[in-house]
């Protein structure tokens, strides 16, 4: 009879574990169809409660007292560690549909809650233990033989991989590296032959004008992109000038680096930690310096510029980002490319961006600029890489700051009789909180693609910005009209409407003067008459 009820319980208990195991693969079946499954409502998940979904469904099936009796709860948790692995991996280890955003976001916010489970946040850190924890931590997520880390790393590992397959194995050989590689502050620029000339009067206004201090950092794309002889002449003529081909950075066989799509990957691969990017005619009257006390980016280690407000109403765009944007960040939802009130919203001439405070971010950003994932699917939809900022950061759930001050526009006031309208006709720019008129792009001449001689050179006067109800007119937009010559000083309500123009201080006019000058001097841009 003892025997009897002893067998009986044996079996019992056995029934009892085959039910649980059967339990827990039906439900991680379904974790391969959604990842959202487990990490619910990811976007608001604390630390702690992030990997709840792996680690309370196991508790939750060893809590009985007869089966924590027979069965080792350590063994039995890795055992379903094992099928959580086996049963998701081969949906993780897919090649990224560049078609299935939906999907993509999802793998990108699981890729970040992870991340934040094991290596906290910088936020919440600070910069040295953050720095010390990625550096000491993070060797597992380039390693190609995974099978004997924890199931957190393991997961994470394969995300990483498969996101950014492109990243490890070429320069860096690992996270560390990238980090350890990245010291400082400095400025990035990336240029070929075609840009050789405004690069060298950029350079020489910065170094020999606004005399910034800041190590500068030139990225040429590959052997062809760069002649020799125009790579000793940059280091030769400036100081602290370093050159280098951005292709040997990464798996250029997938990346394929090219036109716009450079400067994501220029920010990953130069050797500063803060990164002031911008674009080879850019022309500054301020040090770019000036950039790292602004309150937003001291905040969120992040500074985008806006660009004008130019095409509103529904597009393409918008209709193909909220087809799988279905939650958005709070600064994304207050973006006019967003809302259709402009077609362009950043204005990536100047990026500003702490990488290791924002490494998800950017490798969001880059991942966009991979060559299928940009020409074939994002290129078509927004206006080269400018928007692959904010969407790749809105991706990874990392928080970036936009410029409250809206787009600038400088240059000198002119009137059309032809057409009866004062015009302020010259570039787009941006200005400071400090009230600094800071940079422009777009260099010093009115049209850079047709250089004639000194009549190609503009005047940098005055500026305004831009009241989101510009009238912009021109081939390229190059003016905007002030309002009519002729207006009534007693009209008042004519006089409001008309964008207020700004001159420049005599300390900014003396600079443009400088850089004017010098260039009539040495010809870097305007090629010298015979």
């Amino acid at each position: 009879m003892k025997e009897l009820i002893i067998n009986g319980k044996i079996i019992f208990i056995i029934s009892i574990l085959f039910i649980l195991v059967v339990a827990t693969v039906f439900s991680l079946f379904n974790f391969q169809y959604n990842y959202r499954g487990i990490f619910t409502n990811i976007s608001n998940t604390n630390q702690k409660s992030i990997n709840k979904g792996f680690t309370d469904n196991i508790d939750g099936f060893i809590d009985a007292k007869d089966v924590s009796e027979l069965v080792e709860q350590k063994q039995f948790k890795n055992n379903a560690n094992d099928i959580i692995i086996d049963m998701i991996t081969p949906d993780l280890k897919r090649l990224v549909d560049i078609n299935d955003f939906k999907d993509l976001k999802k793998r990108m916010e699981l890729h970040t809650n992870l991340w934040r489970f094991l290596f906290g946040q910088y936020d919440t850190l600070g910069y040295k233990k953050y720095k010390k924890l990625l550096i000491e931590n993070s060797d597992f997520l380039s390693q190609s033989d995974i099978k004997d880390l924890d199931y957190d790393r393991k997961i994470l590992a394969i995300l990483h991989q498969t996101l950014y397959p492109w990243l490890y194995h070429h320069h860096f050989n690992g996270l560390k590296d990238i980090i350890l590689n990245s010291k400082g502050k400095g400025i990035v620029i990336c240029a070929g032959n075609k840009h050789i000339r405004m690069v060298r009067s950029t350079l020489d206004t910065l170094r020999n004008v606004i005399h910034t201090k800041l190590p500068i950092h030139i990225f040429y794309n590959g052997e062809e992109d760069l002649t020799k002889e125009n790579q000793e002449m940059l280091q030769k003529e400036f100081e602290d000038v370093t050159v280098e081909d951005i292709t040997i950075f990464f798996d250029n066989s997938i990346v394929k680096i090219g036109g716009w799509s450079i400067k994501p990957f220029g920010i990953l691969a130069c050797p500063f930690e803060e990164v002031i990017l911008i674009d080879a005619d850019a022309m500054y009257i301020h040090d770019p310096i000036e950039f790292f006390d602004e309150e937003g980016y001291r905040t969120t280690g992040t500074l985008f510029f806006r660009d004008r407000t130019i095409l509103p109403g529904p597009n393409e765009g918008t209709r193909w980002l909220k087809s799988w944007m279905d939650d958005p960040l709070p600064e994304t939802r207050k973006l006019r490319f967003w809302n259709e009130q402009s077609f362009h919203e950043f204005e990536s001439s100047t990026v500003v961006v702490h990488k290791l405070r924002n490494i998800l971010g950017l490798l969001g950003a880059a991942k966009l600029n991979e060559q299928k994932m940009r020409d074939d699917v994002v290129y078509k939809y927004v206006y080269g890489d400018k928007e692959t900022f904010w969407i790749g950061f809105d991706l990874a759930r990392e928080h970036y700051y936009q410029s409250s001050i809206p787009c600038g526009f400088i240059g000198s006031v002119r009137e059309d009789l032809n057409s009866g309208e004062r015009k302020l006709c010259g570039h787009i720019g941006h200005a400071l909180s400090n009230g600094h008129f800071i940079y422009w792009n777009e260099h010093i001449v009115r049209d850079k693609t047709n250089i004639i001689g000194e009549s190609s050179l503009l005047q940098f006067k005055e500026y305004t910005i831009d009241n989101d109800h510009g009238n912009w007119v021109g081939n390229k937009w190059e003016c905007l009209v002030i309002g009519p010559i002729n207006v009534d000083e007693e009209d008042q309500k004519e006089k409001d409407k008309e964008p207020k123009i700004i001159p420049l201080s005599k300390e900014e006019l003396k600079t443009v003067e400088t850089i004017i000058a010098r260039e009539k001097k040495y010809h870097f841009v305007i090629p010298e008459s015979n």
